[in-house]
C-alpha cells in the first residue's frame, strides 16, 4: 500500500497543477477567450502564405526564422474553417500548450518536483505576451528541447524514444534557440555515451544548422558590448520581482548573479570533471539560462522590458532560472558541502515563491492582459465587399488605434471564407457568402 501511494499522490498533484495551469493560462489573457483575434505576423505572413502556397508554406521563414509549429496551427485552422479562424486557432493553441506541459511533467522527464513546473511558468513575472497567441506557440514547443536533455535513463522503450525524437524535432523547427542550446545536448551525449543520444545530437545539429542558415541575418547589427555586463543582473533582478528597485541592475542583482555563476560553474565542474550525476540537471539549466539570455541580447541588444517592450524575450530565461532553482532544491544534502542543507534548499524555495507572487501582490493588474475586440469576420466581409483589395486590420499590441493593416486581395479573402471542412459540412461559409452575394445584388 505504501509503495503505490507515492505514484498515485504524484499523479494527483500533477493533475491539479495542470488544471490550475489551464485556468491561470486563460486568466492571464482573458480577452482571447472572449473575442479571439488575428495577431501580428500571423495575419501579415502566415495566413496569406498558407492561402497562396498551402502546406509548402511551412518551409517559408518568418522574420528570418522557421516557426513551423505556428504555421501548423495556421494551416490546421484554415483547413477547419477560415471564417472562424481566430476561435479555432485559439483552441488549438491551448490544446498544444497543455500537451507540452503534460509531456514536461510526465515520467519521461527526470526533473525534481516537475509536477509544479506548469504553475510556476504561469505565475512568473512577465507580461503574458506568448500566452494563448497562435503565432507564439513556438515559444512553448521550444520547451520540448528539455525532453531529450532531461529524459529519464529508464526511457528505453520504443514509445519513449519516439517521443524524444518528436520533441527534439518540434523544438528545433520552432525557433533558433536550438542553436545556442546545442552545447547542452553535447554534454548529455558525452556524459551518457549512449548511442541513442548521439543520434539525437545529430538530429538536433542538422535541424539547428537549417535554423542558423535563416537566422544569421537577424542578429542585431548595432551590438552595444558595453551593456553585456548588465545582461545577467537585468534578468535575475526582474525575475525575483518586478519593481523600480530591480528595473536597473543593483548590488543585490549583481550579488545574486555572481552566486548564480559560481554555483553553475561548480555544477559544470562536478558534472564534467567529477562525473557527479546529481549535478547534471543543474548544469543543463545553468547553460540554458546563459544561452537564452545571450539569444535575447543578440536579438534585441537588451532594449527590452518584461512588461512594456518585448516581454517574450524574458520567457525562456525565467523558465530556465526556475528549473535551475528546482534542481538545486533537490540536490542531496551531502552534496551541498559547507552550506547548511536546510538553508540552501530554503533559499531556493524562497526565491521561487517570491518570483511567483511578489510582483502580483504589488500590482495585480500586471498579471493579465486585455485587448480591444476585433472581428475577423467583419474584416473578411469588408474585404469581399471591396472591388479589388482591402487593408485588413490585424492586432499588434491589442490597442485598436495602433493596429496593423495588411492588404489582402479580394480573391484571397474569398478563399479564406470558403476554406475548411465547416464550409462543406455545416455550410457556415457558403451560407454567409450567399447572403453577402444576394445583399450585393439587391443594392442599386
Amino acid at each position: 500500500m505504501t509503495v503505490n501511494s507515492k505514484p498515485a499522490r504524484w499523479q494527483q498533484i500533477r493533475l491539479i497543477n495542470l488544471a490550475l495551469f489551464t485556468v491561470l493560462y486563460i486568466l492571464r489573457r482573458p480577452a482571447d477567450a472572449l473575442y479571439p483575434s488575428v495577431w501580428n505576423e500571423d495575419g501579415v505572413f502566415n495566413i496569406p502564405q498558407a492561402i497562396e502556397h498551402g502546406w509548402s508554406s511551412l518551409l517559408i521563414p518568418v522574420n528570418g526564422y522557421l516557426i513551423i509549429p505556428s504555421k501548423i496551427i495556421t494551416l490546421l485552422s484554415l483547413s477547419i474553417s477560415g471564417l472562424f479562424y481566430p476561435e479555432i486557432a485559439y483552441l488549438l493553441t491551448i490544446i498544444i500548450t497543455l500537451l507540452v506541459m503534460v509531456i514536461l511533467t510526465s515520467s519521461l522527464i527526470e526533473l525534481p518536483k516537475k509536477e509544479y513546473l506548469p504553475i510556476i511558468i504561469a505565475l512568473l513575472p512577465y507580461d503574458p505576451e506568448v500566452f494563448s497567441t497562435p503565432l507564439y506557440i513556438f515559444w512553448w514547443t521550444s520547451l520540448l528541447l528539455l525532453v531529450p536533455l532531461l529524459a529519464s535513463s529508464q526511457a528505453k522503450s520504443k514509445t519513449s524514444k519516439f517521443m524524444i525524437i518528436v520533441s527534439t524535432t518540434l523544438g528545433c523547427i520552432g525557433s533558433p534557440i536550438s542553436i545556442l542550446l546545442i552545447p547542452t545536448m553535447i554534454i548529455k551525449a558525452y556524459i551518457t555515451r549512449a548511442r541513442f543520444n548521439y543520434v539525437i545530437l545529430g538530429l538536433w545539429s542538422a535541424l539547428s544548422a537549417v535554423q542558423m542558415y535563416f537566422s544569421l541575418s537577424q542578429v542585431s547589427e548595432k551590438m552595444d558590448f558595453s551593456k553585456f555586463y548588465m545582461a545577467l543582473p537585468q534578468f535575475i533582478g526582474t525575475y525575483i520581482t518586478y519593481n523600480s528597485f530591480f528595473l536597473r541592475p543593483n548590488f543585490i542583482s549583481y550579488t545574486l548573479s555572481l552566486a548564480f555563476l559560481l554555483v553553475g560553474c561548480f555544477a559544470l565542474y562536478s558534472t564534467l570533471i567529477l562525473r557527479k550525476q546529481e549535478f547534471f540537471n543543474t548544469s543543463i539549466a545553468f547553460l540554458a539560462v546563459l544561452s537564452t539570455i545571450l539569444a535575447s541580447w543578440l536579438r534585441t541588444n537588451l532594449e527590452i522590458h518584461p512588461f512594456l517592450a518585448g516581454p517574450r524575450y524574458f520567457f525562456f530565461p525565467y523558465v530556465f532560472l526556475s528549473i535551475f532553482l528546482m534542481t538545486l532544491y533537490a540536490i542531496p544534502s551531502e552534496s551541498t558541502y559547507r552550506l547548511k542543507p536546510r538553508f540552501f534548499k530554503g533559499l531556493c524555495l524562497l526565491i521561487l515563491i517570491i518570483s511567483c507572487t511578489t510582483t502580483w501582490i504589488q500590482n495585480s493588474s500586471r498579471f493579465y492582459r486585455t485587448h480591444h475586440p476585433l472581428n475577423w469576420r467583419d474584416e473578411l466581409y469588408n474585404c469581399i465587399s471591396s472591388a479589388d483589395s482591402y487593408n485588413v486590420t490585424i492586432h499588434f499590441n491589442g490597442d485598436i488605434s495602433q493596429a496593423w493593416g495588411h492588404e489582402y486581395p479580394r480573391e484571397a479573402c474569398v478563399k479564406i471564407a470558403q476554406s475548411g471542412l465547416f464550409s462543406q459540412w455545416y455550410r457556415f461559409d457558403k451560407t454567409w457568402l450567399q447572403e453577402f452575394k444576394s445583399n450585393r445584388e439587391t443594392q442599386p
